[in-house]
């Protein structure tokens, strides 16, 4: 309560976070108004509970060949609700229904990068990232697409030519190379002169 009897010598003070250390001042009070603060009571901290945030801008994608990238913002401390906090990945191939999880064990890590060879280029998987401590697991983010990384183009351009314009310029022209979108977005060509 704001204003407590003043017969009145204890309190409980409600909707603390947990595991977060607290200090309380007391002042007292009447109608003229309030007096000094107390000197600070000794710190005490909450107990421990489930973490209850999961982590925000789960994201992701880029990496070298093979690898699917997963990004998030990690909890701060004050919200991680004990000790041995956590992160839960989990993952799947867009269209499947089984998850493959790991655990990232560093609080303060924002990535986690799956690699094995059977990713194919830029393909999209579902991920999901939870949280957890030693009072048990709590909720994941909600679900969010992120792509493997993309495959570096493997042929040159072909058919390319160059004619003289002026003394200044010359235009340059090649042939566009065949380009699936399952290898990734095409971003443009790099002309260069030697």
């Amino acid at each position: 309560p704001d204003v407590i009897d003043g017969k009145t010598f204890t309190t409980t003070v409600v909707d603390l976070n947990p595991w977060v250390e607290y200090e309380f001042r007391v002042v007292a009070s009447n109608k003229i108004g309030g007096g000094e603060p107390s000197l600070p009571s000794e710190k005490v901290r909450t107990e421990e509970a489930v973490p209850e945030i999961p982590p925000s801008e789960v994201s992701g994608g880029g990496g070298s060949r093979s690898e699917l990238v997963i990004t998030w913002d990690p909890i701060p401390e004050e919200l991680q609700n004990g000790e041995g906090f956590g992160y839960v990945v989990a993952f799947r191939p867009f269209g499947t229904t089984t998850w493959i999880q790991t655990v990232v064990t560093s609080p303060d890590t924002p990535r986690y990068v799956f690699r094995n060879e059977s990713i194919l280029p830029f393909s999209p998987y579902e991920v999901k990232v939870g949280v957890y401590n030693n009072k048990g697991e709590g909720p994941f983010s909600s679900v969010t697409t992120v792509f493997s990384a993309e495959e570096e183009p493997s042929i040159a351009p072909a058919g390319v030519s160059a004619m003289s314009l002026s003394s200044s310029v010359i235009e340059v022209s090649w042939m566009p190379i065949p380009w699936k979108m399952s290898s990734g977005r095409l971003l443009g060509y790099e002309v260069s002169s030697f």
